[in-house]
């Protein structure tokens, strides 16, 4: 299915406005309250990892299967 904004951009928007890290079942609630679509689980965090390769967030395990996410800030 096609997404009319990219799963990237609106992960990276709902990390930019938290004031500090966040865990990733946390967040995957949080995005799928704000698409009018389903979102796999798989795909939610190859788009964490593509966002991690780019320098925008940290990703951290702080348990099996539990991240931690915190906003890095933008590339300039």
């Amino acid at each position: 299915m096609w997404r009319e904004v990219p799963l990237t951009h609106i992960i990276l928007e709902r990390v930019r406005k938290l004031e500090g890290p966040i865990k990733d079942d946390d967040l995957y609630k949080d995005v799928q309250k704000s698409v009018d679509y389903e979102v796999p689980f798989s795909d939610f965090l190859r788009a964490l990892m593509s966002l991690e390769i780019r320098g925008y967030i940290s990703v951290s395990l702080i348990r099996e299967n539990s991240r931690m996410i915190t906003y890095i800030g933008d590339k300039e």
